[in-house]
This record gives structure tokens, C-alpha cells and sequence, in this order.
């Protein structure tokens, strides 16, 4: 007897994920669940009382900068390979700490 298979369309569920990590002034974050294009090109990030920082590469999708963010709600613009940018503010709260994770919105897919 025949196997019969129903083609899927898969999609990303939820939205991009943001995991800090560092110490003091240097910021790492990790970019994961992407969806879109995927390939990231630029990113910054602002804190409550900064204004826009860029963000370098550091390998694959970890970026970084120094920057004394602690005590500050987190907001992260993302640009994709595509040209479309994606601004997730205050994702990370006040309180926010190395080692969390935060998700932001997410690109369509």
C-alpha cells in the first residue's frame, strides 16, 4: 500500500530571539528564530537613556558593542540582507541580566 504525504509549508513560530550575554560595559547578543531572508547585516541596539549604538559582528549572529546599558529597558533594530528593518522596542526590561533571553517581533515569512 502506498504511503501518501501532505507537503507542509513550515514557518517560524514566535518572534526573533535576543540572549545577552557579557559583562559590564561589553554587550554579546545572540540573534536566533529568524525568519525572512535570515541572513542578518546590521544591527543596533538602544537603551532608555542612549541613543541608537551599532552593533558589530562578532561571528555567525553574535553581535556586540560597548556600552553601560545595565538598569535600562533594551530596544534592538534588526536589518536583513533584504533591506527590511525590524525594530523590537523595550524588549528587554529594567531588570534584565547577562545570560537572559527576550523575544522580540518577527520578519514575514
Amino acid at each position: 500500500m502506498p504511503v501518501e504525504y501532505r507537503r507542509i509549508k513550515c514557518r517560524r513560530e514566535g518572534g526573533i530571539r535576543f540572549t545577552i550575554n557579557g559583562s559590564g560595559i561589553f554587550i554579546s547578543l545572540l540573534i536566533s528564530n529568524v525568519g525572512g531572508m535570515g541572513d542578518i547585516v546590521g544591527v543596533k541596539v538602544k537603551g532608555s537613556r542612549t541613543g541608537w549604538l551599532p552593533m558589530g559582528r562578532n561571528w555567525g549572529q553574535n553581535w556586540h558593542v560597548n556600552a553601560l546599558l545595565q538598569n535600562q529597558p533594551l530596544s534592538f533594530e534588526v536589518t536583513a540582507s533584504d533591506g527590511i528593518t525590524l525594530t523590537s522596542y523595550n524588549v528587554a526590561p529594567k531588570d534584565w541580566t547577562f545570560g537572559q533571553s527576550f523575544q522580540g517581533k518577527q520578519f514575514e515569512s
